[in-house]
């Protein structure tokens, strides 16, 4: 797989498909990723990543040839998540890049966290500006195969109590195969959020529901205030039209999942499960970039259900204002 660096024709044309008389002024990206090499194993960082620096300068001239006209108000950005680094350093690395950025750029972090880790350097963390929360993920949840981790092995009672304490995000990639349609998933996701009601939960990719019919599973959390989901990398209509007519516009934020969204890809879903495809297995040149499909769908899912642009503004924009606070960005 390539990391694409310019868009091609194909691309430009979806592109304008995508966002023209759609996309608002400022964009608000809720789910990123930056890496430094330096903090990894390298045969455990993807092909397209090995060897690469993506810092938050990077990552924004890459994101802002999406939003053609419009502006990157605000990013929040995460390191990216393997096996066998080192995520104090690599989140040590990523505050001091975010700090050197100017503040009107609106980069803001979460701290990669392991169950294993010091939730006192959590909670020191979470005391800076630029820490709005913590993103744990699957892989630190078990050695060997982690695909079925319940929700409290990677993400255990104490990122909870801490999100709620400082009244954080804790964004959540879903596994188990039925991800947010997942009994075990629902139940743990319900029981969590009403013991923790002011810890911002972002359920990651529609719920991870890259098999849309997943996303069904929704229903059983749209009673709960405290649960968001984001659009990254979900290349369907269906998931997301489901996610905005299940919890409402006001929970819903647009993500690219940088560097993914730069991949030459789609996911579709294929019986009960979902299939990543990408232009160079397929040898297809026709295929566009994952976050083109991503801004894609959100567009056709949104016209489907006749929203309008003050609803749409608050995807984009609106909703991650709201959960970061009245001024989200800057000092």
């Amino acid at each position: 797989m390539q990391l694409e660096s310019d868009l091609n024709s194909v691309d430009c044309e979806l592109l304008a498909e995508a966002t023209d008389g759609f996309l608002p002024e400022q964009v608000f990206d809720f789910h990123a990723h930056v890496i430094h090499p330096r903090y990894y194993t390298p045969e455990l960082v993807f092909d397209a990543l090995a060897g690469k620096t993506v810092d938050f300068a990077a990552y924004r001239a890459a994101v802002q040839q999406l939003l053609p006209g419009r502006r990157l108000a605000g990013s929040l950005v995460f390191p990216y998540t393997a096996r066998g680094n080192d995520r104090p350093g690599v989140n040590r690395w990523m505050w001091e890049d975010l700090a050197a950025a100017p503040p009107a750029q609106g980069g803001v972090g979460l701290a990669l966290v392991a169950p294993g880790d010091d939730p006192a350097l959590a909670a020191a963390w979470l005391e800076s500006r630029l820490c709005r929360g913590l993103k744990p993920y699957f892989l630190y949840g078990r050695e060997g195969d982690a695909s079925q981790c319940g929700v409290e092995e990677y993400a255990p009672a104490w990122m909870w109590e801490l999100c709620d304490r400082h009244d954080a995000v804790l964004t959540l990639h879903l596994v188990k195969d039925a991800a947010v349609a997942d009994p075990a998933n629902r139940e743990a996701l319900l029981r969590l959020s009403a013991r923790y009601p002011r810890c911002r939960v972002v359920l990651a990719h529609i719920a991870r529901s890259f098999n849309w019919r997943n996303a069904r599973g929704l229903a059983a959390l749209q009673d709960r205030p405290n649960i968001f989901v984001d659009t990254s990398a979900v290349t369907e209509p269906e998931g997301i039209k489901i996610a905005l007519a299940t919890l409402g516009p006001g929970r819903v934020l647009f993500g690219t999942d940088y560097p993914e969204s730069h991949l030459r890809g789609r996911c579709v879903t294929a019986g009960k499960s979902a299939q990543w495809i990408y232009a160079d297995a397929m040898n297809n040149s026709a295929m566009t970039l994952v976050g083109i499909e991503s801004l894609r769908s959100i567009r056709e899912a949104s016209e489907q259900l006749g929203l309008g642009a003050a609803e749409v503004g608050r995807i984009f924009w609106g909703n991650a204002r709201e959960l970061l606070g009245e001024r989200p960005v800057g000092p």
